[in-house]
């Protein structure tokens, strides 16, 4: 037989609840359909534990009717009491093994405790006892969706579309799931049967417009979502798409107006109003921008979100005062909090105000004393004064609190090799090495550090390789490589790869200057000349920069 997806309980469990109470009737017994039809009453009316005492009546009545063992299950399912439930179930299988009803429960209380392998075994059994149960194998495909084995759900949906072509729920999730396997022509086809047997089938047609969409054809997605707006203009699900779609062509302004419309539909839903205020952000108007942001907030002060993007609002537009105002109102419990500080930091060293920054942050601590990110903030500010011992201090308040944390230790390290304390720093890279083998930075600080001084090159390429496997895009480990083949003479492969440094970080004084280095050692002293004055311009260290001059007169006597 053919089982649609329908609330198959009540039905089957009232014939058969009333078939058992029948014979009951016969044996004597004539309180039982009493029972079970009052118990049912009070179900229906929401009055669980009522009905509950009645059918555990019937129960009594016949201890071994697997029907209401399963329909009391159903009860202690909608009161949250699953042991029970389960318990109760097994009991019923136990009873009478072929009882779909209390298969499919079991299964769908297995599924919704997410016990899919317990669940999968019981849709199985269904589908054994009647091969065209559309119901077992729609839920037994939502199991092979969550284990990611499509193509068992794909097999699952072609074998319900072998006895019932035209089933559009079927049809819907093939069209998806088919899609998912970037099946799109496959997806076309069955999105495109399910619109013929149900022209409006609102998620059919969406489906079919996000296929358009995952295939770059976003001029028909667009048409079938102005189609949906010609039979229903107010239809926010079309009408977001239509915006989204802007949005993803950098139509801004067309995307604002969209939900412009979509907001006149829905004044309720706020959610809009950050999209078109982030938009105008996105465009570069700021007081547009501030200004939806400030409505937003008038009703909901608290909503840190929407805070957080007033603050870069006033940011990006220039007003480091006003932003700093908005982030410090950025409570310590919300989500946006350690980005507000980030922001804040930031602000405070650009706007010199490092000290205020030092005192807010300290403030923060208070609050806040187990954030290892306002640690790091407040060694940050530390480290841009100079006051590198102060920074060390601070992190070594972290490690206290942290003590699993590699990555203070590293910082530390690095703090003291910019206060000029190598062994300091080497010691604390030994250490992170010991808790992590692997960690790619250590590896190539030691491997860098071992280069620079000309010492132990062949362990320094293999540390700074090792690094390299670990993290291969990174620009600092390729400079650190290519800065090893040059120490030891190996210049056209110490060209390769600080070129490679170069192209991924094109703005750090320290890679150009060594590219200038090679070029220099490799006889081409226009390009070695270019290199150091491109160094020159971006090196803010005067002893550095001093040092560069030195090298591009150098290389000016040479070219004469």
């Amino acid at each position: 037989m053919r089982t649609s997806i329908k609330k198959w309980f009540t039905v089957s469990f009232v014939i058969a609840a009333l078939s058992v109470c029948y014979s009951d009737v016969r044996a004597g017994h004539a309180g039982s359909v009493l029972s079970f039809l009052k118990g049912y009453r009070a179900e229906t009316r929401g009055r669980h534990d009522e009905a509950l005492d009645l059918y555990k009546k019937v129960l009594q009545a016949d201890s071994r009717s697997a029907d209401i063992r399963t329909e009391i299950a159903l009860l202690y399912i909608k009161k949250g009491e699953f042991q029970r439930a389960e318990g109760l179930l097994k009991e019923a299988i136990g009873i009478n093994g072929n009882s779909r009803n209390a298969l499919m429960l079991l299964a769908s209380l297995y599924s919704t405790t997410n016990e899919l392998a317990k669940a999968k075994p019981l849709y199985e059994k269904c589908i054994q006892m009647d091969d065209e149960d559309t119901e077992a194998y729609l839920y037994l495909s939502t199991i092979y969706i969550a284990e990611k084995s499509y193509t068992e759900a794909l097999k699952n949906y072609e074998r319900i579309l072998s006895y019932d072509s035209d089933n559009v729920l079927t049809l819907y999730h093939a069209g998806v799931l088919k899609a998912e396997m970037n099946d799109y022509d496959g997806a076309r086809k069955c999105l495109n049967r399910v619109t013929e047997l149900k022209p409006n089938y609102e998620p059919a047609i969406l489906g079919l417009g996000a296929v358009f969409e995952m295939e770059g054809n976003f001029d028909r997605a667009n048409a079938l979502y102005e189609k949906m707006l010609l039979a229903d203009p107010e239809n926010k699900k079309a009408r977001s798409r239509i915006a989204n779609l802007y949005v993803r062509k950098g139509q801004y302004d067309k995307a604002i107006n969209e939900f412009e419309k979509m907001s006149d539909i829905d004044r309720g839903d706020l959610s809009i109003r950050v999209k078109i205020g982030l938009l105008h952000l996105e465009e570069g108007r700021y007081d547009e921008a501030i200004r939806e942001f400030n409505f937003l907030l008038a009703p909901e002060p608290d909503n840190s979100s929407v805070r957080y993007y007033l603050a870069m609002a006033w940011k990006e537009k220039g007003d480091a005062k006003e932003a700093i105002a908005q982030f410090l109102k950025i409570g310590s419990q919300s989500e946006e909090f350690i980005n507000a500080v980030k922001n804040l930091a930031f602000l405070y060293i650009k706007t010199g105000a490092i000290d205020e920054g030092i005192v807010k942050v300290r403030e923060l601590l208070l609050q806040k004393k187990d954030n290892f990110d306002l640690y790091a903030l407040l060694s940050m500010l530390y480290e841009e004064k100079g006051e590198f011992t102060r920074g060390i201090d601070t992190l070594e308040e972290a490690k206290v609190l942290f003590p699993a944390n590699v990555d203070i230790t590293y910082q530390i390290g690095m703090l003291y090799e910019k206060a000029g304390n190598t062994d300091k720093a080497l010691s604390c890279m030994d250490q992170v090495l010991k808790v992590d083998p692997e960690y790619a930075h250590a590896l190539n600080f030691i491997g860098y550090m071992w280069a620079e001084k000309g010492t132990n090159l062949d362990k320094a390429e293999e540390l700074v390789k090792k690094a390299l496997k670990k993290k291969p895009e990174d620009g600092y480990i390729l400079d650190s490589i290519g800065w090893v083949y040059y120490k030891k003479g190996n210049y056209k492969m110490a060209l390769v790869e600080i070129l490679k440094a170069h192209q991924a970080l094109p703005d750090d004084p320290t890679i150009t200057e060594h590219l200038g280095d090679v070029y220099l050692k490799m006889g081409d002293y226009e390009k070695a000349l270019d290199s150091f004055e491109k160094s020159d311009k971006l090196e803010k260290k005067e002893e550095k920069k001093r040092l560069l001059e030195q090298k591009i007169k150098g290389v000016q006597e040479k070219i004469k």
